[in-house]
This record gives structure tokens, C-alpha cells and sequence, in this order.
């Protein structure tokens, strides 16, 4: 018999579709039930992902897991969430004496402490340390404040040229069309649009 069809493909679709007998239609092209196979497939890694999202450890249990693991306050805490398995919270401490830093790293759906990296006596951020320390507002508190507007994947101080910090600056995934980025205000913890963010969105 010369007319043999290779349904490797086919198999391993049934397999997962519960045993049903699907075959590849000729010219190679795929019959309509192994289509709808695949896309079921699909929803199932889509809706896995989702899971995934949701399961995330939020930026306040993140920097709670850092300062249990280092004690001090923390500098900033930042979701590293590229394309790759090597996502994880990175929350930098300044430790409890001098200026030395702690950057822990925490598992983004365990919460686990995966290591942590030190650095000592940085001068070039001893006026971000001291921002760090004297303000009223911690990093958590403005974590927490900025996650009625979505998910937090970001906050430390702000960064001006030749000016105090007045506030953090928060990133979220917004669940409602809200504003991307906020600022925290370090001394009273008043939640306000990042105007920056905003006159940006107006130029275009």
C-alpha cells in the first residue's frame, strides 16, 4: 500500500482530547477536528497564564519577605517579569547600620527567598538613603496605598536632579483603564496621578 498518512500529530492531539480519533486531511493541511483541538489547547494555556498572573506574590508580601530575610528599610521593589524563567521580585534593603544594601530576590508565586546580593558603602546614594530613612511613608505603606488602583509591579523613590524626593513613584497593571503610574507623597501618603506620566500622554 502506497497511501500511508503520518498522524503523529493527530495521535498526540487525541491523546490529549480523550482518546478521539483524529487524522490529518491530505496535503498535509489539518482537519477541522484537529483545528478545534489545538485551539482548545490554546484556551487552556491561555487561561493558564491568567492563573499565573493572579497567583503572583503582590510588591507588599515581596517586601515583607525581603525585610524578614534583611532587616532595613527598603529602597525599592521591582517585579522583573521578562519572558523567561528567571522572573523575580527584586527588593533592595538598606540595612539596619551604614550604608550597606541588600538586593533580595524573591520568587514572584512562592514567595520564597531566592538570594540576595550586598553591596557596601555606595556614597553615590547616601542622599537616596537618606530620603530612605526620613521618610514618614515607607515603600510598603505606598505599595499598599497604590494597589487599590492594580497591580503593583514597582515603587521607589522619585528621581529629580538636584531636588529632595517628595514622593514614590508607583507602577501598576491597571485593572480599570486607571492611570499607570502614581506618586505617593512620603510625608502624607496622599495618592495622585503621576502628572509626568499624564503631560506624556498628552503630547501624543
Amino acid at each position: 500500500m502506497k497511501r500511508k498518512l503520518v498522524i503523529a500529530t493527530a495521535t498526540a492531539v487525541a491523546l490529549v482530547t480523550g482518546g478521539t480519533a483524529v487524522a490529518l486531511a491530505a496535503g498535509g493541511t489539518e482537519s477541522a477536528p484537529v483545528q478545534q483541538a489545538r485551539a482548545a489547547l490554546d484556551r487552556d494555556d491561555d487561561r493558564g497564564r491568567v492563573a499565573e498572573q493572579e497567583a503572583r506574590i503582590t510588591a507588599v508580601q515581596a517586601i515583607d519577605a525581603a525585610v524578614k530575610a534583611r532587616p532595613g528599610a527598603v529602597v525599592s521593589a521591582e517585579l522583573d517579569d521578562d519572558a523567561d524563567e528567571n522572573d523575580d521580585w527584586e527588593v533592595v534593603v538598606l540595612g539596619a547600620k551604614g550604608s550597606t544594601t541588600h538586593t533580595v530576590h524573591i520568587d514572584p508565586v512562592s514567595g520564597r527567598v531566592l538570594g540576595t546580593d550586598t553591596d557596601s558603602d555606595d556614597t553615590d546614594d547616601a542622599g537616596e538613603d537618606a530620603a530612605v530613612r526620613d521618610a514618614k511613608v515607607s515603600a510598603r505603606q505606598a505599595a499598599q496605598t497604590a494597589a487599590a488602583k492594580g497591580f503593583v509591579t514597582s515603587v521607589e523613590l522619585t528621581d529629580e536632579d538636584d531636588a529632595p524626593a517628595t514622593s514614590w513613584d508607583v507602577s501598576v497593571r491597571p485593572t480599570d483603564g486607571a492611570e499607570d503610574d502614581w506618586n505617593v507623597d512620603v510625608k502624607t501618603g496622599a495618592l495622585v496621578a503621576d502628572r509626568d506620566d499624564s503631560d506624556d500622554g498628552d503630547d501624543d
